[in-house]
C-alpha cells in the first residue's frame, strides 16, 4: 500500500506541472491570438505569462511524459518558442530578418539546448512520423498554416491534428486551384516532400483531406512562401481574407517571399530560390583627364553584358552562391567624338580600334555575416580573366602592325562588396549603401598591383507598388602598390572619379523587373569623363 501511495505521489509530481503547462498555454493562446494572428505588440508590453511558459518548457522533464503528452507538449513548445523569439527581436517584419532564427539560435527544452530546426526535425518529425504536424507547427509567418487560439491538448490532439490538416487542405489560399484546374501548393510540400509520400504522391495526400479532390494528373507548382510576420492587425476585429483562386498574371497571387521592389544587390535568397540578372551597360567617353592634361576630340565606348546567377543554399537566407559572366565589346574613334561612334563597340572585331569577347567569369559567395543584423551583407568574388592580352598591346613585334585594343584588366581580381540597406518613412523610401574593396593583383613582374575603393549610395522612392525611382552617387579612388622604378611596361597611375545618376525600376510581374539607369562621370583625375546608359532585367525563381 505504501508503495502504491509513493508511486501515485511520483506520478502526480510529474503530471501536475505538465497539466499546468497545458492549461496556461490554452489561456495564453486564447488571450493573445485572434483571427489566426498573434498580438506581438501586446506581448512586448507584458510578457509575464509567456515568460512563465518558457520557464516551464526549460524545466519540464520530458522523460516523465507519456508519448501523447510529450507530442502535444513539444508542438505547443515550438509555437511558444517562435513567439518568444519574435518578442525578443521586436519590431521585425519577418522571422527571416532575425539572424539564425531557425538554424543557430538556441532554445532550452527539458534542460536540453537545441535550435528550432532541431526541435522540429529531430524531436517531432523523425520521432512521430506524422505529416499532420506540419499544419500545427507555426513558424511566425503568414505563409504558415494558421495559428489557433487554443493549445494542443493530449486528450484531443489527434482530433486537432486531423481538423487543422483538413482546414489547410481546403483553404483556397493554402491549396490554390484556378478555374482551369492548375494547382499551386505551399513550399511546405517541397521542403518536406518525403513526409507526404506514404499515400503515393503529394496530390493523393492532399485529396485524402479535401472535400473537392484535385485531379491526380495535375503537376502542382509551388507558390512563394510568405515570410511576413503573422502579426495581429491594429484594426480591431480585422480578419485575414482567404484568396479564392490564383491568377498567374496577378501580382497579388504571388506572396512576398522576395519583394523585387526593395530588392538590392545586397539582398539574399532563401534555399532553392534563384536570381537571374542581365545588366547591359554602355560606357562612352569623349574626354578625359590624364596627368594634369585634358583630352578630347575622340570617342571610346565599352559595351558590356553582365550575366549574373545567384542561388540560395540555406533556409535562413544567410548564404548564397553564384556566378557572374561578363561579355564585353569596345571600340574607339580617334578623330570623331559624335555619339554615332558608339556603334564601334558593336563591330565585333579584334584589332586596334575594336574588341569583343567573354572578358571574365567570377564565382561568388554572398553572406549575412552577423546573424542579428539582417540589413548588412557582403559578397566576395574572384574574376577569372579569359582573353589573351586583355589590356591590348601596341606594335608587339616592332613592325608597326598588330595593335590590339583594351577589353579587360590583365590582373587577378578579388572583389569584396559590403552592403547595407535601410527602409525609412513607412517603407516609402530606401537607403542602400555599398563599399567595395576591389583588388587587382599583378600577374607579371612588369605590372603594378592596385585596388579601387568604390563607395556608393542609392536613395530609392516607391511611388506605387510596381514603380521604383532612385538617385545614386559614387566615388572611386584608385591606389597603387609595387611602384618601384622603372615600371616601363605598366601605364597605371593613381586616379579617382565621381559619378551621379538616376534610375527607374518597373515590376513587370511578381518575379520579373526591368531597370533603366543613366549615370554621368562629372569629375575625374587621371580618368575618363563619360556617361553610361544601362538596361537591366531581373528574374527571381521562387
Amino acid at each position: 500500500m505504501r508503495f502504491l501511495l509513493l508511486l501515485s505521489a511520483l506520478f502526480l509530481a510529474v503530471s501536475l506541472p505538465a497539466q499546468d503547462f497545458f492549461e496556461k498555454s490554452d489561456f495564453f493562446f486564447a488571450e493573445n491570438v485572434s483571427n489566426n494572428k498573434v498580438d506581438y505588440k501586446k506581448l512586448v508590453a507584458n510578457s509575464a505569462g509567456l515568460d512563465e511558459l518558457i520557464d516551464q518548457i526549460k524545466k519540464q522533464d520530458l522523460t516523465a511524459l507519456a508519448e501523447s503528452d510529450k507530442k502535444a507538449f513539444l508542438i505547443n513548445s515550438y509555437n511558444l518558442l517562435v513567439i518568444n523569439q519574435v518578442i525578443e527581436n521586436w519590431p521585425t517584419k519577418s522571422v527571416m530578418e532575425i539572424g539564425g532564427f531557425f538554424e543557430s539560435n538556441k532554445v532550452v527544452i527539458g534542460g536540453k539546448k537545441m535550435t528550432l530546426n532541431d526541435l522540429e526535425n529531430k524531436e517531432i518529425r523523425t520521432v512521430y512520423n506524422d505529416p499532420r504536424v506540419h499544419f500545427v507547427l507555426v513558424c511566425g509567418a503568414n505563409g504558415c498554416p494558421p495559428i489557433i487560439n487554443k493549445a494542443y491538448l493530449p486528450a484531443t490532439l489527434n482530433a486537432q491534428l486531423d481538423l487543422q490538416t483538413k482546414i489547410a487542405m481546403n483553404n483556397p489560399n493554402f491549396i490554390q486551384v484556378n478555374e482551369d484546374g492548375d494547382v499551386k501548393i505551399s513550399e511546405i510540400f517541397n521542403w518536406y516532400k518525403e513526409d507526404f509520400l506514404a499515400k503515393g504522391n503529394i496530390i493523393e495526400y492532399i485529396n485524402s483531406y479535401r472535400d473537392i479532390p484535385i485531379s491526380v494528373e495535375q503537376k502542382p507548382r509551388y507558390y512563394p512562401y510568405d515570410w511576413s510576420i503573422n502579426v495581429r492587425s491594429i484594426i480591431s476585429g480585422a480578419s485575414s481574407k482567404a484568396v479564392q483562386s490564383f491568377d498567374p498574371e496577378d501580382p497579388k497571387s504571388e506572396s512576398a517571399a522576395v519583394n523585387l521592389q526593395t530588392y538590392t544587390a545586397g539582398s539574399l535568397l532563401k534555399k532553392n530560390q534563384a536570381d537571374f540578372t542581365i545588366f547591359n551597360s554602355i560606357y562612352t567617353e569623349s574626354e578625359n583627364n590624364w596627368q594634369g592634361q585634358d583630352y578630347s576630340g575622340y570617342r571610346t565606348t565599352f559595351a558590356s553584358s553582365l550575366i549574373q546567377f545567384t542561388y540560395g543554399v540555406t533556409k535562413s537566407a544567410r548564404i548564397n552562391l553564384g556566378l557572374d559572366i561578363s561579355l564585353k565589346g569596345s571600340g574607339k574613334a580617334n578623330n570623331d567624338e559624335s555619339y554615332n561612334q558608339i556603334g564601334r563597340a558593336f563591330d565585333f572585331r579584334n584589332d586596334d580600334s575594336t574588341r569583343v569577347g567573354v572578358s571574365y567569369i567570377a564565382p561568388k559567395i554572398k553572406i549575412q555575416p552577423f546573424k542579428n543584423v539582417a540589413d548588412f551583407t557582403l559578397q566576395s568574388s574572384f574574376n577569372i580573366v579569359l582573353p589573351k592580352h586583355p589590356e591590348g598591346y601596341s606594335n608587339p613585334d616592332g613592325s608597326g602592325t598588330g595593335n590590339l585594343l583594351w577589353i579587360e584588366w590583365d590582373r587577378h581580381v578579388w572583389w569584396t562588396q559590403f552592403f547595407y540597406t535601410k527602409m525609412m518613412f513607412d517603407d516609402k523610401f530606401q537607403v542602400f549603401a555599398e563599399l567595395d574593396l576591389l583588388f587587382r593583383f599583378k600577374s607579371s613582374t612588369s605590372q603594378i598591383t592596385h585596388f579601387d575603393l568604390p563607395a556608393s549610395v542609392f536613395l530609392s522612392y516607391f511611388p506605387t507598388k510596381k514603380i521604383t525611382t532612385y538617385g545614386m552617387i559614387q566615388h572611386v579612388p584608385r591606389f597603387l602598390y609595387d611602384t618601384k622604378e622603372p615600371q616601363i611596361n605598366d601605364w597605371l597611375i593613381r586616379s579617382n572619379y565621381t559619378q551621379y545618376g538616376a534610375g527607374l525600376k518597373y515590376q513587370l510581374k511578381p518575379s520579373i523587373n526591368i531597370e533603366l539607369l543613366y549615370t554621368n562621370f562629372f569629375r575625374a583625375q587621371n580618368g575618363g569623363l563619360g556617361e553610361t546608359f544601362n538596361l537591366g532585367i531581373k528574374y527571381v525563381l521562387f
